[in-house]
């Protein structure tokens, strides 16, 4: 009888070691993980894609400013798709500077808004800078070097001109700054980088602003892409911090008049 129970007992396979348990709960640990890690960049990607559509306007391509639609405490606004900053005491310096011509006072909302017949619009100025909005400011999609000239020949007689582009709809963007004829920094992504000169700013470190270079291969996965369009949200608080941004100069002067006018490009001496 204690022979059999010595050869039962001896059949019985021991149990797996303390390390062994130890592994297999690591292999648990870090596959629940990885799973909740691809779970999460899912449902952000999915929410960031949901926010865009439901930001883009969908008139934004018939309306001659190309206005958006931008919410800011708890309001509703709309802001152009493209503006220009200058550093400028009053409207009269940079009304010169662009030599505009059949000048007419218009309010701030409607200027934002673009709500008139003319080429740009000129509002009051805020903390030292004009905003310049309206069809006239160049696309960098459609001719980025006239974005470059136009810049710099602005900042020549202004001393620092800043420049910012945005379509939630299409996921274009840009920003670029310029002072006293020189490009300090410049970025413009349309699918493709059309425009990166200078370093990154600390702003754009701060935001974590993605701008791929000319060589830089194009994104393929979906996670890489929106890694860039995420850019689109930021262009707003970017000009913040560089200087003003339109929802800002509309919150600060809502009642204030500004002026719209055609103009001759101006260039660069």
């Amino acid at each position: 009888m204690q022979a059999m129970l010595s050869e039962a007992t001896a059949s019985i396979p021991e149990p797996p070691g303390d390390e062994m348990v130890a592994y297999l709960l690591l292999f648990l640990l870090a596959a629940v993980l990885v799973l909740g890690a691809v779970c999460l960049m899912l449902v952000l990607h999915f929410v960031a894609q949901r926010r865009r559509e439901a930001n883009a306007d969908p008139a934004s391509d018939s309306h001659p400013s190309g206005t958006q639609v931008a919410w800011r405490n708890g309001g509703v606004l709309l802001v152009p798709a493209r503006w220009i900053a200058v550093r400028a005491a009053t409207v009269r310096e940079v009304r010169n500077a662009l030599d505009l011509s059949n000048t007419a006072p218009c309010s701030i909302e409607d200027g934002l808004a673009g709500n008139h017949q003319q080429s740009l619009f000129l509002a009051p100025p805020v903390s030292g800078w004009v905003l310049i909005t309206g069809p006239g400011v160049p696309d960098p999609v459609e001719d980025v070097d006239e974005v470059y000239h136009f810049l710099r020949a602005l900042s020549i007689k202004l001393g620092s001109a800043q420049f910012f582009c945005f379509n939630r709809a299409l996921g274009h963007h840009g920003w670029a700054w310029a002072r006293g004829g020189g490009i300090v920094r410049g970025f413009a992504w349309a699918g493709e980088t059309l425009w990166n000169e200078g370093e990154p700013t600390p702003a754009e470190r701060s935001f974590r602003m993605r701008c791929p270079r000319y060589a830089d291969p194009a994104p393929r996965s979906a996670f890489a892409k929106e890694a860039i369009l995420a850019n689109v949200d930021k262009v707003p608080l970017l000009a913040a911090r560089w200087s003003v941004d339109p929802v800002s100069v509309h919150q600060q002067l809502p009642n204030a008049i500004g002026v719209t006018g055609e103009f001759t490009r101006i260039r660069s001496s």
